[in-house]
């Protein structure tokens, strides 16, 4: 009930925020604290846990790799919440299955946030040139600004 309140108040801002395992979304949610933050944001955490192919794998390979799935997510969930509440704003945790970018740009219209902040996995050109990137696709498919916050990375 209380969230719906939070929803429905036009004075909260609501920032999504794309998080994974790596250092690159702690470091995003840490640039967002010290330089965007404000202390009535409401921030949606979007997660995309990795899809296996399990098309040939047995049942009791599937429950398991599940099992591990379900457990990642859960601890990934807990840590983040516990930084957003550190800051003592309000919020949620959302998870969606697909391609990460698409996730991220569908959840963020859904909730109607009005800043996607989202990190780097630092590929290398010729990666991100055959792979993509989750950064490029969601600065050209989000419905709102992005704020990509790039982890300091050693000169070349």
């Amino acid at each position: 009930m209380a969230e719906q309140q939070v929803e429905s108040q036009d004075h909260h801002r609501k920032i999504a925020i794309a998080i994974d395992e790596s250092e690159h979304s702690q470091h995003a949610l840490q640039w967002y604290f010290d330089n965007v933050m404000r202390p009535d944001d409401y921030v949606v955490l979007i997660h995309t846990p990795e899809l296996y192919d399990l098309s040939m794998a047995s049942p009791a390979v599937v429950d398991q790799l599940l099992k591990e799935l379900t457990n990642k997510v859960a601890a990934l969930e807990k840590k983040y919440k516990a930084l957003v509440q550190e800051k003592k704003l309000t919020g949620k945790f959302r998870t969606g299955q697909g391609k990460p970018g698409e996730v991220i740009c569908r959840i963020s219209e859904e909730e109607k946030c009005v800043l996607v902040v989202t990190g780097t996995r630092g590929l290398g050109t010729v990666r991100r040139t055959f792979l993509g990137s989750v950064s490029d696709y969601i600065i050209h498919h989000s419905h709102v600004p992005v704020l990509v916050a790039r982890s300091k990375a050693p000169h070349h």
